[in-house]
C-alpha cells in the first residue's frame, strides 16, 4: 500500500497585538504581561509592567517600562495590601497605589 502525500499550507504567521495599554484579552490571548497606566512624581503617564521583566519575555511587550516600587506594591496588593499602605509603603502616590491595588484585585479573581 502507498501512501499519498498531501501538500499543505504553511501555517500563518502568529498575528501580533497591538501596542495599546488597553488592549483587549478576548482578542489578544498571547498577550500575557500585566500592565497599567500610572503617573509616577510629575513625570508623564506611561504604561508600567507590574510583573517581572523576565516573566514577559515577549517583544511587543517592551513598550511598557518596569519601576522595582511598582513590582512590589503589585505583589504586596495581591497579598491583600490596601492603597494606603502601598503608598507610604513603597513612596508612590495614591492614585498610582490605587491602580495597582484594582489592577491586583482583578488578577486574584
Amino acid at each position: 500500500m502507498r501512501l499519498l502525500t498531501h501538500l499543505t499550507k504553511p501555517p500563518a504567521p502568529a498575528r501580533r497585538c497591538p501596542h495599546s495599554v488597553g488592549h483587549n484579552p478576548a482578542r489578544c490571548p498571547e498577550h500575557a504581561c500585566p500592565h497599567v497606566t500610572l503617573v509616577l512624581g510629575d513625570g508623564p503617564e506611561r504604561a508600567y509592567r507590574l510583573d517581572d521583566p523576565s516573566t514577559c519575555d515577549r517583544p511587543y511587550a517592551a513598550h511598557a517600562a518596569y519601576d522595582p516600587r511598582v513590582h512590589l506594591a503589585y505583589i504586596l496588593a495581591q497579598q491583600g495590601h490596601d492603597a494606603h499602605w502601598l503608598s507610604r509603603f513603597t513612596g508612590l502616590p495614591l492614585p498610582a497605589a490605587r491602580r495597582i491595588a484594582g489592577a491586583a484585585a482583578l488578577s486574584r479573581a
